[in-house]
């Protein structure tokens, strides 16, 4: 028997409500890390996914948005956080920076805002998670954790510098299909896709209700958590997230930066 095609989602609070809207017809619901995610819509492993904005460079000629679909915050993601030391102005090469291992957007975001400072590229050494850094980037239910027992002096959250640098929102994710999948195939999507986004308050309350408790929350703030979270992405969505891609391309100098720490970026592709 032919296995059902697999859709990827986050492991994270952030995509829950699609587990209460239930999987597209024909398919099936599977959660991974967003840099996993964008590596197995490379090998071909999945149907559609939601990957990270700063993987889709590299599914170029694979993958083709599904509608207007994503993760984007306005300002506050309240689960992209870099927790460190000192405050995020004072941040430079002495600095030792631990990266998530999970993600693909918000790591290269973050070095694009620190380049963004006076003193270009001025970047903190990057180390791994179990070596003692000085600051680290945290996201995911792990983040909403962290924020609420964090002995950090400081926690900046990266959807805020973007916002109050470039006037945007942040999109982290984006849905996305199989360049060759079938017609059928992306009706189906899209159709699912549609009709969560007619749903979406109704499901971010079954989400919090039930799933809170996996980001250290109670239902009332997993609730105010995901009211934060833009699924359908408008006009200023996209406008940020190409203002972002285009800031990508025009520092690939990033990518080098990142494979230089493998020991930093454990999994595959960075």
């Amino acid at each position: 028997m032919k296995a059902m095609p697999t859709v990827l989602i986050t492991p994270y609070l952030n995509t829950r409500a699609f587990v209460h809207h239930g999987a597209p017809a024909g398919c099936r619901l599977e959660a991974c890390a967003p840099r996993e995610a964008a590596a197995r819509m490379q090998r071909g492993d999945a149907l559609a996914a939601v990957v990270p904005v700063g993987g889709l460079a590299r599914l170029a000629g694979i993958v083709e948005p599904l509608g207007n679909y994503g993760i984007a915050c306005r300002g506050v993601s309240r689960s992209v956080l870099l927790f460190s030391r000192e405050p995020f102005a004072a941040l430079g090469p002495h600095t030792r920076l631990a990266l998530s291992r999970e993600s693909m957007s918000s790591v290269r975001l973050l070095l694009l805002l620190l380049c963004a400072r006076p003193g270009t590229r001025r970047l903190p050494t990057l180390v791994a998670p179990e070596d003692g850094p000085d600051a680290e980037l945290v996201i995911g239910d792990a983040a909403l954790l962290r924020a609420r027992r964090s002995g950090a002096a400081h926690v900046t959250d990266l959807a805020t510098p973007w916002f109050l640098t470039h006037g945007r929102a942040m999109v982290f994710a984006r849905w996305v299909v199989q360049r060759d999948a079938a017609v059928d195939e992306r009706s189906r999507l899209l159709a699912w896709l549609d009709a969560y986004a007619r749903n979406e308050p109704a499901l971010h309350t079954l989400a919090a209700a039930h799933d809170h408790a996996r980001a250290g929350l109670d239902a009332a703030a997993a609730h105010a958590y995901l009211a934060g979270i833009h699924s359908v992405l408008d006009a200023d969505a996209l406008a940020g997230q190409a203002l972002y891609e285009r800031e990508l391309a025009e520092n690939p100098w990033l990518d080098d930066q990142l494979a230089a720490a493998p020991s930093c970026l454990v999994t595959t592709g960075v």
